[in-house]
């Protein structure tokens, strides 16, 4: 089943795994994820009455990651999934390097003083512990209410530097974060902690897991595919 939503071409995917109707929108597909049981008549209804959301959604899904992610001043970084600009001040006196940030852009302000090569390891530091703190702020308090929802009582929440994956969680209650995370929506976040302290309620993937993440997550599968999509961007970060 498919439906043509102006330049998009629609999918249409029956799971028994979901509750509630979901887009996924991946490179090379774009998918509408539905329960099993719904009828082909209401999925046309819905995607006919809906169409304009689902447009706008495809479309500043689409748009909505830079082409690269790298620390250079000019350049678009992520925050929460925000664009925001990112620059290097090299003019302002200052007597040490600093960070400041607003909705749009974060600044380092350098010391002139420092060699090249020296300097752009500092700024790579000020910008990771900036992103550090920002993930910890945020998700001090959304683990908190996780536990809570799903029943599971944490013993630690860490930040790591992970190459290919986006959390882990061990049996005695440590639950750890990627820190690149912080450049994904806040919805993606929250699914990344759903999926960790799912694990401590069945330390697997099993159907009885990914039904518990989907109780506490309707829509995990279009968080699933943006980490899909965007998660070598985020992985890769790197200073030039």
């Amino acid at each position: 089943m498919h439906f043509t939503l102006g330049n998009h071409e629609l999918e249409i995917i029956k799971t028994t795994r979901r509750g509630s109707i979901g887009l996924r929108v991946e490179p090379n597909r774009i998918a509408l994820m539905v329960p099993k049981q719904l009828a082909d008549a209401a999925i046309t209804a819905f995607v006919e009455s809906e169409q304009g959301w689902l447009l706008q959604q495809i479309e500043a899904h689409q748009s909505q990651m830079p082409k690269q992610l790298v620390m250079k001043s000019g350049h678009e970084l992520l925050l929460f999934g925000d664009k925001v600009m990112f620059k290097e001040d090299h003019h302002t006196p200052v007597k040490k390097m600093h960070l400041t940030h607003d909705d749009t852009c974060i600044t380092v302000f350098c010391k002139q003083s420092r060699a090249l090569k020296n300097e752009r390891h500092h700024i790579y530091r000020h910008l990771v512990d900036f992103y550090h703190q920002q993930l910890i702020d945020y998700l001090t308090p959304k683990v908190a209410d996780w536990e809570k929802r799903i029943g599971v009582k944490t013993q630690s929440v860490q930040i790591k530097n992970y190459r290919s994956r986006w959390g882990s969680c061990y049996s005695d209650g440590r639950v750890q974060f990627n820190w690149k995370l912080v450049m994904a929506p806040k919805a993606v976040i929250d699914y990344v902690v759903v999926h960790e302290l799912c694990h401590l309620v069945h330390a697997n993937h099993s159907a009885a897991f990914w039904n518990l993440v989907e109780q506490h997550c309707p829509d995990f599968e279009s968080h699933k595919a943006w980490l899909k999509e965007n998660g070598t961007a985020l992985i890769s970060f790197q200073a030039v």
